[in-house]
């Protein structure tokens, strides 16, 4: 008990350094928020955030009512949302997780992507099968094209496909990221042809979810997830064949893209190594490249976590080429959010910043924008009940924070001509606002 307060007190007192930090640092600079808009008052899960070189500014969500979950898209030209409209052509056609959640992008064209994942209940699994669908619209996202399928493997045995991200390249290029089990689902059902009947599950929220890795009690034996990317050139109204990127990925945290100015294209995930040790790494397609490079690990936290902490990184390219990721650890003595970046392409990192540290600090959400030479960074401390989320300036590779909401998790980030959008999940409600 004694050790408990002593912890407690520890987290206290840096919480409140945190918080002085906060304020001179928004003394000092004058910047802050604008005040927040509320894109969604309830049934919503986290937010994703996008902005376009017209000034136009997105907002994605999934919403769940009366069982079913649908996703939503808010548009703004100016200071205010208009009214949010369905993605979804199929009614119920989605399933919120924060880890999955819809994910917005817009190309240099104007044009609007948004990808997602939906759900099948499959008897003998304790999770459902899931398929990632897309969507695009040609008219700044008031209306959408019938949504299509992205993972090539639809047609075959139920699988999961989730944990998904996506970028568009300045050729116009769609990128989407994605965690699959397809092999190893396969060879689950080769080892049990006929499993018991599954308990039924709730569909699940948006902080959890269903993320459709499990089944009956895992083998270790059995192969590991695998991240797969697959492309399309036309605009998003048909996708060529995934292409594997590497094997033994955590199964349940999430995927995330970047682009840069040569025409590389970045992703990162969390991969397992030897002895269950989950760290993050980065991989990247060379212009030209058929297949992306083996996987470099960021920072070497060795952490060892038998399970999957539901925290994936973030990844942003600036106007130089830098590639800059954040990430979560929980290595004792490390436990937070860090920062690092690289000039050679990611081929090598340097020295990990800290952005949320402590002597407690549970998984967390951080999320990276680049504005030009500028770098954003936003996150959740988790550590309160409803969380707080912060953002900072990063141009240094030291956090200058700007602003501080006192509530709110799961942080979404945009950068275009009109400033940096942010939105944010607050209880079952979504947030967004902009710098002044």
């Amino acid at each position: 008990m004694k050790k408990n307060r002593a912890m407690m007190g520890g987290v206290a007192a840096l919480a409140a350094a945190v918080a002085a930090a906060a304020a001179t640092t928004m003394a000092r600079s004058g910047s802050a928020l604008a005040p927040a808009a509320t894109l969604a008052a309830a049934n919503a899960s986290n937010p994703t955030a996008a902005a376009d070189a017209r000034g136009a500014r997105y907002v994605a969500w999934i919403a769940t009512s009366g069982g079913a979950s649908d996703v939503w898209l808010a548009r703004a030209d100016g200071d205010a949302f208009a009214a949010p409209v369905r993605v979804n052509d199929r009614l119920g056609d989605a399933a919120p997780h924060e880890q999955a959640p819809a994910q917005v992008a817009v190309a240099p064209d104007g044009g609007v992507y948004v990808v997602w994942q939906n759900n099948r209940a499959i008897p003998g699994r304790r999770f459902p099968a899931s398929d990632l669908r897309f969507a695009r619209s040609s008219d700044g996202g008031r209306t959408f094209a019938p949504a299509v399928t992205v993972n090539d493997d639809a047609a075959g045995p139920p699988s999961s496909h989730t944990f998904h991200n996506i970028v568009v390249g300045k050729d116009g290029t769609v990128w989407v990221a994605w965690l699959d089990s397809r092999v190893r689902d396969a060879e689950r059902a080769r080892r049990h042809p006929h499993p018991a009947p599954a308990a039924a599950k709730p569909q699940g929220d948006s902080t959890m979810g269903m993320h459709g890795h499990g089944g009956m009690a895992e083998d270790p034996t059995l192969p590991g997830s695998e991240i797969r990317v697959a492309k399309s050139t036309d605009g998003g109204k048909t996708f060529g064949p995934s292409m594997v990127v590497d094997g033994n990925v955590c199964p349940c945290c999430r995927t995330s893209l970047a682009t840069a100015p040569d025409g590389s294209v970045y992703v990162a995930w969390r991969k397992v190594y030897a002895g269950d040790v989950r760290d993050v790494v980065v991989a990247r397609l060379a212009p030209g490249a058929s297949a992306f490079a083996a996987p470099v690990r960021v920072h070497a936290d060795g952490w060892v976590f038998p399970g999957c902490p539901h925290a994936g990184p973030s990844v942003a390219v600036d106007a130089r080429g830098r590639l800059h990721v954040a990430w979560y650890t929980g290595k004792e003595g490390r436990q937070g959010l860090w920062y690092a970046s690289s000039a050679d392409g990611g081929r090598t990192f340097g020295a990990a910043a800290a952005l949320l540290t402590g002597a407690w600090v549970p998984p967390s959400q951080v999320a990276l924008a680049a504005d030009g030479d500028h770098l954003w960074a936003m996150w959740d401390d988790r550590r309160e009940q409803e969380g707080r989320v912060t953002l900072a300036r990063l141009d240094d590779g030291t956090p200058h924070v700007v602003a501080r909401e006192p509530a709110g998790r799961s942080p979404a980030l945009a950068a275009g001509p009109r400033g940096l959008l942010v939105a944010w999940h607050q209880g079952q409600s979504v947030r967004a606002s902009s710098l002044r």
